[in-house]
C-alpha cells in the first residue's frame, strides 16, 4: 500500500509514518499543499490521507486540483479538528471520501483507509444501465443522457450500490455496511455522501432518480 500523507503537524505526520510504515507501507510526506499536488502529480497512490489546515492552499483546494485537474479517482480521508457540517459539506464536495477527526487513534485511521481502498478497488465486469444513467464499474465511468460525471470513491459506491439493487431500496445501513465495513464513520456522512451524489448526478439534470424512502433508505428510480 503506498500512502501520500499531508499534514503540517511533524510531531503528529512522524506518528502516522512510524505506524503505518510498521504495516509494511509506503508513505510519502508533504508539509503543505503545493507539494502534496507534486507528489500526486509524480506517483500514483492508493489513497491520500490530507489535512484540512495547511499553509498555501488548503485541503480543500487540493483535494479539488486532484479531482477536477488532475482528474483523480483514489480515495480521500481527511485529518481535521474542524467538524462542523458545514466543513464536512465542503470536504465531500471538493472530493474527499471520509473524514476522521483530531485527535484519533492511528489502528482506526488504519482501519478506515484500508476501507475505502477495498471499496475503491471493487469491480465487475457488467455495465449497470438504468434509462439514462450508466455506471461501468470495469473503467469506473458514470454516464448520464451522454454526459460524463466524475464521482469521489464513496458517492460511486453509493451509486453502484444503488443501481445493483434496482428495482430495490437499500437500507441506510447496507449501504453503510457496503462502503465502511465494521468501522462506519459518524451518523451524518452517508447523509452528506448522498446529498453530494445528488448534487452531481440529479441536479444538472431536469428530473431526480436518486430518491431517499423515509425510515426505510435509498433507491435508484428509472426514468422513462
Amino acid at each position: 500500500m503506498r500512502i501520500l500523507l499531508v499534514e503540517d503537524d511533524v510531531d503528529l505526520a512522524e506518528n502516522v509514518i512510524d505506524y503505518l510504515e510498521f504495516a509494511d507501507w509506503s508513505v510519502d510526506y508533504a508539509m503543505n499543499g503545493e507539494s502534496a499536488v507534486e507528489f500526486a502529480h509524480a506517483n500514483k497512490y492508493d489513497a491520500v490521507v490530507l489535512d484540512i489546515n495547511l499553509p498555501g492552499i488548503d485541503g480543500f483546494e487540493v483535494c479539488r486540483i486532484l479531482r477536477r485537474q488532475m482528474r483523480l479517482n483514489i480515495p480521500v480521508i481527511m485529518l481535521t479538528a474542524r467538524t462542523m457540517l458545514t466543513d464536512k459539506l465542503e470536504g465531500f464536495e471538493s472530493g474527499t471520501d471520509d473524514y476522521l477527526p483530531k485527535p484519533f487513534e492511528l489502528a482506526e485511521l488504519k482501519a478506515r483507509i484500508e476501507a475505502l481502498v477495498r471499496r475503491a478497488k471493487q469491480s465487475v465486469a457488467e455495465i449497470f444501465q438504468i434509462g439514462g444513467l450508466s455506471l461501468d464499474p470495469r473503467k469506473g465511468t458514470v454516464i448520464r443522457d451522454g454526459k460524463f460525471i466524475d464521482l469521489p470513491p464513496v458517492c460511486y459506491q453509493i451509486l453502484k450500490n444503488l443501481m445493483e439493487a434496482h428495482p430495490g431500496i437499500v437500507s441506510k445501513g447496507d449501504l453503510e455496511y457496503a462502503i465502511w465495513g465494521e468501522t462506519p464513520p459518524d451518523s451524518d456522512s452517508l447523509k452528506v455522501h448522498f446529498y453530494t451524489l445528488r448534487q452531481l448526478v440529479d441536479k444538472p439534470f431536469s428530473i431526480n432518480m436518486l430518491v431517499t424512502i423515509r425510515g426505510r433508505g435509498y433507491k435508484i428510480e428509472a426514468v422513462d
